[in-house]
């Protein structure tokens, strides 16, 4: 992720290092397409990234399901052996009844804290994305912009035509 916001301010530096022009900042055309090629090389490790979050967090669900289980487990077998007594057998339902419980919210904890650490990974791939759809469609106004200013309509029918003025063709 750092070398992802680096090219970012990279990019950034560019922009606001550029020359001005009638309001525009013009930057070097071969250097921002450099560092927008890295930042594309970026995505793949951020999105690996995020990848291996989820991965490792079913892993911790995985293992706190299986600790449930098998904590469950003893818990019956612990209650079967104790059955001659109600009250072991009681104590025994209650305490599997809690260990399952305190799985259950470690489980639920595990999952949320994923979940919330993904967000925040993606509402940053966002915030990214949408800064550099921003200075694409910028300098796609400036480039247009340009274009239109360099463009100059013929101003009368002769000049559409390509005759000079005094009427002989310019060819």
């Amino acid at each position: 992720m750092n070398n992802l916001e680096s090219i970012i301010n990279e990019i950034e530096t560019e922009i606001e290092k550029g020359k001005r022009f009638f309001g525009f900042s013009l930057v070097g055309k071969e250097r921002l397409l450099k560092l927008l090629d890295d930042l594309r090389k970026e995505f793949p490790g951020v999105i690996k990234e995020s990848e291996e979050i989820v991965k490792h967090r079913e892993e911790i669900v995985q293992e706190g399901i299986e600790l449930s289980l098998k904590r469950t487990q003893q818990a019956q077998e612990t209650a079967d052996y104790l059955v001659s007594t109600a009250e072991v057998t009681m104590r025994a339902e209650n305490e599997a009844r809690l260990i399952l419980e305190d799985a259950d919210k470690r489980a639920f904890n595990i999952e949320a804290d994923s979940k919330k650490r993904i967000d925040n990974l993606l509402a940053t791939t966002e915030k990214i994305l949408v800064n550099h759809l921003n200075i694409v469609r910028n300098n796609r106004e400036e480039l247009s912009g340009e274009l239109l200013k360099q463009y100059r309509p013929p101003q009368n029918p002769r000049e559409i035509a390509g005759e000079t003025e005094d009427g002989e063709s310019g060819e």
